[in-house]
């Protein structure tokens, strides 16, 4: 499914700048972005249905878990970002909530992701999480770094 992701969203990234990126002074954008952006051209118009047909698979296998339950719960730290991807590629509401620290002192949160249009029913159970966790959460993990604030 990650590479399904991956090419969907860098088709479409790709699609929706193109009359951009001729002109696009490429000092202006990170090499990270020159890279994906390259990457992302090399796709074919085969490798982006492939990957519609695997979403359309993974809306099958979702819509029968939502048949039994309100919600996926997956853990959430910067390692386990491979569990973000269902929300995203699948176009499914997901909302993440702090719920502790791990042994290093970095946040670990639980992501929920529901069916279409559950909104609500994410907002209550991540509520009621963080109100389970708030104890612990209250202060600042012991590595933080302000991105909002200049140095």
């Amino acid at each position: 499914m990650r590479l399904a992701h991956y090419v969907t969203m860098g088709s479409e990234c790709t699609a929706s700048l193109a009359k951009y990126l001729d002109d696009m002074d490429k000092s202006e954008i990170g090499w990270d972005v020159r890279i994906g952006l390259t990457a992302y051209k090399s796709f074919s118009s085969r490798d982006y249905l492939n990957a519609q047909r695997l979403r359309c698979r993974q809306m099958y296998f979702h819509d029968k878990i939502f048949e039994k339950a309100d919600a996926i719960v997956t853990p959430m730290t910067a390692a386990l970002v491979r569990y973000s991807i269902a929300g995203n590629f699948l176009g499914l509401p997901a909302i993440t909530v702090p719920v502790g620290y791990d042994r290093s002192g970095l946040p670990i949160g639980l992501q929920f992701i529901g069916r279409p249009w559950s909104e609500a029913t994410l907002l209550h159970l991540a509520y009621a999480m963080q109100e389970a966790c708030t104890k612990d959460y209250c202060r600042k993990p012991k590595v933080y770094f302000d991105i909002l604030n200049k140095y």
